[in-house]
């Protein structure tokens, strides 16, 4: 009897062991897998994007002057024949890469999130005039303990640097003054005033999904 009450113990520690090794492995495997195809779109298809658009601007200085970004940073439909304003990453149209050097991120930013399915893919615009323009936009992404997307928010600082690219080509370095969690009802974050100033607020759950961790940085 002994032996046999052993036996079962130990069939279950070793199906218990093998399905968190399983869900551990998928986790990873998960992570390795997005990380690598958005830092491909990154490298390939949005690097030559921006090849493409400043080579046009280069040859067409006149056609169009420097601009502020338009809303959402998608740009004002073509420069000197080149497309500002139609690049899509997994179906979803993209408005321009995040990059987090302190905490080894980057990812395209997904223009205003109208499917839910987008976040499951990269980072997104969840309100606000559009990256690298005055005001504040909020970008939000999923926080995944593998350390995905926003998964590793909560090891920034205020005074870290980010840095986002929209997609008239203007890169931004932004400059964080705050970072604290708030309760999952209150919003006040999604509408605050930045006084003209250009600013983005990353937000992402907390581990219980009861409370968000709200980041804030500005162009200094």
């Amino acid at each position: 009897m002994y032996n046999k009450v052993l036996s079962g113990i130990l069939v279950v520690l070793l199906i218990a062991i093998t399905g968190t090794l399983a869900y551990l492995g998928y986790g990873y495997y998960k992570k390795y897998k997005t990380n690598a195809d958005t830092g491909n779109f990154i490298d390939n298809e949005l690097e030559e994007y921006y090849v493409e658009l400043n080579k046009a601007k280069e040859e067409n200085p006149e056609e169009n002057p420097e601009q502020p970004s338009q809303p959402s940073g998608s740009g004002n439909g073509n420069w000197g024949g080149a497309n500002t304003d139609g690049l899509y990453y997994k179906g979803f149209k993209v408005a321009g890469k995040l990059e987090m050097p302190i905490i080894n991120i980057r990812y395209p930013i997904l223009d205003t999130i109208t499917n839910a399915k987008a976040i499951e893919y990269s980072v997104g615009i969840l309100y606000g005039p559009g990256v690298n323009v005055p005001g504040n936009t909020v970008i939000i992404g999923h926080n995944y303990n593998n350390g995905l997307f926003f998964g590793k928010n909560k090891n920034l600082k205020v005074g870290d640097k980010i840095y986002i690219t929209d997609m008239q080509g203007n890169k931004m370095e932004y400059t964080i003054f705050n970072k604290y969690y708030t309760p999952e009802n209150d919003t006040s974050y999604i509408t605050r005033q930045t006084d003209g100033k250009i600013e983005v607020t990353l937000v992402t759950c907390d581990r219980t999904g009861a409370n968000r961790l709200v980041v804030c940085a500005r162009v200094e």
